[in-house]
């Protein structure tokens, strides 16, 4: 299903902004139980992302990390966070009812292997809001009982180039939802290679009027919950305005339907597959 955890460390050396003798790389931080003794060690990722300056990295232990309500802040640029050890092992995990599990607000920012999760009634468990050019590889976002991933603006800019690759969303109400803010609506968004499953009301979508623009949804599949029931929609954008292009999905439904499959004349379809084969027809 894409990058794995090791093709992505490797991508992020040949990008020059891990440890090897780049001339990019900045300071580098360790947080979790048997840090290695070389580099920066700090005892919570709330220090570390105070310490870190643009250009940073953090790495993280295979474990989970009882943080909630992180934030990313706008001045964090260019920052990179790892975690360590095999897929899954690393999370980032609040046990505090209505703790969030991190914010972006930074440009420039790449997870790599890392889970978020938000606890309960939070209103997200990864939010990015405002931030340019943030790209995830192999991470694991879910719960809470409503958004696993919430893109937004801030009172100063839409949010905008972004990319999800070989990631999971799952155990929450909704997957992804898009939310317009004052300074426009979310653009230039890649949904690559990535598995959906265990959500309870939409998949992607969208809160109350918003749009979404140059939406890229290729090659993810979406599952049933676990006891075989229906999600009430697997993608729910049906205003004219949204664009983009939605193709090489794979949909745990008998036929392609709009009760579950709802989207406006501005998005692209096809070809996606359901239990009825592929097809390019649009959802009717």
């Amino acid at each position: 299903m894409g990058l794995g955890f090791w093709p992505s460390l490797k991508q992020g050396v040949n990008a020059g902004v891990l440890l090897g003798g780049y001339a990019y790389a900045g300071n580098v931080y360790f947080v979790g139980s048997n840090a290695p003794v070389f580099g920066k060690r700090v005892d919570t990722i709330a220090q570390a992302l105070a310490l870190m300056v643009p250009k940073d990295i953090l790495f993280l232990g295979p474990q989970r990390h009882e943080e909630g309500n992180l934030v990313l802040p706008a001045t964090l640029n260019n920052v990179t966070i790892i975690g360590a050890g095999n897929r899954g092992a690393c999370f980032i995990e609040p046990s505090v009812a209505a703790s969030e599990g991190l914010q972006v607000l930074a440009d420039d920012v790449t997870l790599i292997n890392v889970g978020v999760a938000g606890k309960s009634t939070a209103d997200y468990a990864l939010n990015i809001k405002g931030a340019r050019r943030f790209r995830a590889y192999g991470c694991k976002i879910e719960g809470p009982d409503g958004t696993a991933l919430l893109l937004n603006g801030s009172t100063v800019r839409n949010v905008s180039d972004l990319l999800f690759e070989d990631c999971e969303f799952c155990w929450c109400g909704s997957c992804i939802v898009f939310q317009e803010s004052a300074t426009g609506f979310g653009t230039q968004i890649q949904v690559l290679k990535s598995r959906f499953h265990n959500f309870v009301v939409t998949g992607l979508g969208v809160i109350t009027t918003s749009l979404v623009k140059n939406l890229e949804f290729y090659n993810n599949q979406l599952e049933q919950l676990e006891d075989g029931t229906e999600p009430t929609d697997f993608i729910l954008l049906s205003d004219n305005g949204n664009t983009g292009h939605i193709a090489g999905n794979q949909f745990a439904i008998a036929t392609n339907a709009t009760a579950k499959l709802t989207i406006g004349t501005g998005l692209m379809w096809g070809p996606n597959g359901t239990e009825a084969g592929w097809s390019t027809a649009r959802p009717a």
